[in-house]
């Protein structure tokens, strides 16, 4: 078994350890996640992540890059996608995060507080040399729905997850024929 990091650990338990009194360790042992069940996390949150990464990325990028738009069709179509992947993200975050994040994903909140309280997780480790480069992928991923988005994501972060010496991973995603 895989061990989460410690943004992980906060993204999946929505900070209900806070409100039951018990401390959650970075080393907590969790079942990996199939790439459909991290598509559907990372399509709920990526309304809010494109938000934060053109607030991060404001200076550096003009006002008309896609990446800063704060309403629109793009924004709108992402929107939806969240609100329409949200169910198997919450089954999702329920099987890796046990009772706990079950209880705290039942909450009507529960969407925009994961994605208020993961982007900026995500986004905090940007730089703005970055900033062109994921402007231009955003804009060349623009046309295709936001499940293909996701899933590249996804699939990054598989690849990326492949190469790592430590088991300390953003989401562990389990390999073919792992469930």
């Amino acid at each position: 078994m895989r061990t989460l990091s410690l943004a992980a650990t906060c993204l999946l338990c929505l900070g209900a350890s806070a409100s039951t009194g018990q401390t959650v360790a970075a080393s907590i042992p969790i079942p990996c996640v199939t790439a459909p069940e991290a598509e559907a996390l990372v399509t709920s949150i990526m309304p809010e992540l494109v938000l934060q990464a053109g607030q991060v990325c404001s200076a550096t990028l003009p006002s008309d890059a896609l990446l800063r738009q704060t309403s629109g069709a793009f924004l709108s179509r992402y929107r939806a996608e969240a609100e329409n992947a949200w169910p198997q993200a919450q089954a999702t975050i329920s099987k890796v995060g046990g009772p706990i994040a079950q209880a705290a994903v039942g909450s009507a909140l529960a969407r925009p507080l994961l994605a208020t309280l993961v982007a900026p997780l995500i986004t905090k480790q940007l730089q703005p040399a970055d900033c062109p480069a994921i402007n231009r992928i955003m804009t060349l991923a623009e046309p295709l729905p936001p499940r293909n988005t996701a899933g590249m994501i996804v699939s990054i972060l598989q690849l990326s997850d492949a190469k790592r010496t430590n088991k300390r991973v953003p989401l562990p995603i389990c390999k073919a024929g792992e469930r």
